[in-house]
C-alpha cells in the first residue's frame, strides 16, 4: 500500500461528531435558555389565569342580572345559571357551566340584595396570595362594609 493509498484509508475511518465537553456545553445553554423562558412566561400564565377569572365572574353577575330582570328576582345558586329554568319549568338565562383555570368550581350569592360572585384561586380555599388569591365581583367598595 503506498502513502497515499493509507492516507485515504485512515481518513475514511474517521467519523465526524461533537466532543463530550461541546455536548455539554450546548446542553448547558439550552437549559440556561429553557429556564429564561419558564420564568417569563410564569408572569404571563398568572395574568391570563386571572382575565380568565375575571371574565367568568363579570358573566355570572350579568347573567344573574339579566335573569332578575325577566324574572323579578335572582337565581338562588349558580346551578340555577347553569339549567337556565326557572322553579315553574319556564327557560331565562341560562350560562355555560364553567370552572375556574385550576378545576375549581366558582360560587355565587345574593350580599345586600346584589349578585356577587366569587372565586377562590388554585387552592380552593379563601385567602391566599399569587395563584391562590381570591377574585369577587363585583369588587366591594369601602361603602360596602
Amino acid at each position: 500500500m503506498n502513502a497515499l493509498t493509507q492516507r485515504n484509508a485512515s481518513s475514511k475511518k474517521k467519523k465526524g461528531g461533537f466532543t463530550l465537553l461541546e455536548l455539554i456545553v450546548v446542553i448547558t445553554i439550552i437549559g440556561l435558555l429553557g429556564t429564561l423562558v419558564v420564568v417569563k412566561v410564569g408572569g404571563v400564565l398568572f395574568k391570563a389565569n386571572s382575565t380568565k377569572v375575571k371574565s367568568d365572574l363579570k358573566a355570572i353577575v350579568n347573567a344573574a342580572n339579566m335573569w332578575k330582570a325577566m324574572k323579578g328576582y335572582y337565581p338562588e345558586s349558580i346551578e340555577d345559571l347553569v339549567r337556565g329554568v326557572d322553579a315553574d319549568g319556564n327557560q331565562v338565562v341560562q350560562i355555560e357551566p364553567q370552572k375556574d383555570p385550576w378545576g375549581n368550581e366558582y360560587f355565587y350569592t345574593i350580599e345586600n340584595d346584589k349578585p356577587v360572585a366569587y372565586c377562590y384561586g388554585m387552592d380552593g380555599q379563601e385567602g391566599g396570595e399569587g395563584d391562590n388569591q381570591d377574585y369577587v365581583y363585583p369588587e366591594p367598595t369601602e361603602y360596602d362594609y
